[in-house]
């Protein structure tokens, strides 16, 4: 099995158990638990619920990126850190969690869109030019 790596708030620790305390004690952070190229993440929303997210390893620039649909407790993360942890499979989270759009997609779509605009928008005021329109 893999090296797994655990981090609260992009500082390395030993253990699952130093993670989460630290993430159930504190105000502010977020864990990953990190292992061959992906990870899981998290970070509290409220007391008691956290939001989750995994990262999936690709040959993409904008790998996948999946939400749990609701906040999970506490019980339910670590449960889903130790099976991350231990290998297990999670290909049920493309099928039971929410895809996110990755932010260099969607800007990316948006220049494309601007471009679009602006080329046509060049086009008809040449036609209306040459038209006689303006």
């Amino acid at each position: 099995m893999s090296k797994v790596q655990w981090e609260i708030s992009n500082n390395e620790v030993t253990d699952r158990d130093t993670a989460l305390r630290r993430l159930q004690e504190g105000t502010t952070g977020h864990v990953v638990c990190a292992r061959d190229g992906a990870c899981l993440q998290s970070y509290k929303e409220m007391e008691g619920i956290y939001h989750c997210e995994i990262v999936f390893k690709t040959d993409s620039c904008c790998p996948p990126v999946f939400a749990a649909p609701e906040g999970v407790t506490g019980k339910e993360l670590e449960a889903l850190y130790d099976r991350f942890a231990n290998g297990d499979d999670f290909s049920f989270v493309e099928k039971e969690w929410e895809p996110l759009v990755a932010v260099e997609y969607r800007h990316r779509h948006n220049i494309m869109w601007f471009v679009f605009l602006f080329i046509a928008m060049v086009v008809v005021a040449v036609m209306a030019y040459e038209h006689g329109w303006m």
